[in-house]
This record gives C-alpha cells, structure tokens and sequence, in this order.
C-alpha cells in the first residue's frame, strides 16, 4: 500500500498515460490519414481500371468492325484514335508497377467477370491504334484535331509504345490460362 500512496507512483503513471495518450493522437492525425489516402488512392485507381476494362469489353464489336472495314482516313476515326490514345495511356499510368502487357493480363484475371471480351478488347484496341498510327504516317496525313493534339498523342504514343511492341503476350496468355486465342479481327 506504500507504493500506491507515494506521489511518484502517479506521476510515473501520469507520464505513462500522457504517452500513450500523444501516440494515439499523433496516430490519428498524422499517420492514419496518410494510410486512408492512400488505400482510398489504390481503391479509386481499382475502380477506374475496372471500369476501363468494361469499356473494353463493351466495344469489342465495334473495334472489330472498324478494323474489319478497312481503316479510313477521317475526323470520325481521328476522335476514335486520339480517344483510344488517351484512354490506354491513363490505364498504361494507372497499372503502376504492373506495366508490363504479361503482367497486366494477369491482373486482368481479377476482373473475369468481363469474360474473355476484355482481353479482346484491349488487344484490337492496341491494333486500331498501332495500325491507324501506321496509315497516318505512310499517308502523311494531317488534319486540324490531329495537328492541335500533335504533342499530346506523340508522348501518349510513346508511353504505350512497350504495349504495342509487345502483342505476343495475348498468345502467350491465352496458352497459359487455357483459352481460345481470340484476338484476331
């Protein structure tokens, strides 16, 4: 009982407490918000990346046909490619670490609920703007939206230009998870 008397036994007790009680607080203001932010950060680039793969898997009939009917030269199909270019080279920045094609098609497995239309997608996707890419540099064609977004296209371009270089890795997937190859016009 002499010890429960004595005034260091609560001082030592006050100081532990007041220790206890600045790491709780210093927890909740400075280090759990840096986590929220960033599992929050992690969440929303999820959400986007799986809403991209349901585009993809949306419009693989009309990249078909585009690619089917032959590749025109035109302002429909210029806003068709600089779409496609600006939409591939956000989901090239949001894999992060995971740039690599092998690697995005593997993570790609998260999402099956978008079938094998994703996959697809994202591969005629590629060819559309590899090929039209192609068409305007043997044409030398120009025309107003294609000049006014030159320098945005040329670096989105080289951004995904390891994706474009890289189209055998749909076959490889395919072998490796068992599927039909599907990824021909």
């Amino acid at each position: 009982m002499n010890i429960i008397k004595g005034t260091n036994f609560w001082r030592l007790l006050s100081i532990i407490l007041g220790f206890i009680i600045f790491l709780g607080l210093y927890y909740f203001f400075i280090v759990y918000p840096k986590d929220t932010e960033q599992a929050r950060t992690r969440f929303s680039e999820e959400v986007m990346a799986s809403f991209f793969w349901m585009d993809l898997s949306d419009e693989v009939e009309i990249n078909s046909i585009i690619l089917k009917e032959g590749l025109e030269l035109n302002p429909i199909n210029d806003e068709i490619y600089i779409n496609d270019l600006n939409g591939l080279s956000s989901f090239y920045t949001w894999n992060g670490e995971h740039k690599e094609m092998k690697d995005v098609l593997n993570k790609y497995s998260e999402y099956s609920y978008f079938g094998n239309n994703g996959i697809r997608g994202l591969c005629l996707k590629l060819m559309f703007v590899q090929q039209y890419n192609q068409k305007i540099q043997q044409k030398n064609y120009s025309s107003p939206r294609l000049l006014a977004s030159k320098n945005i296209n040329k670096r989105n371009l080289e951004t995904i230009s390891p994706w474009l270089n890289d189209m055998k890795a749909f076959d490889k997937f395919y072998k490796a998870k068992h599927m039909i190859p599907n990824c021909k016009i």
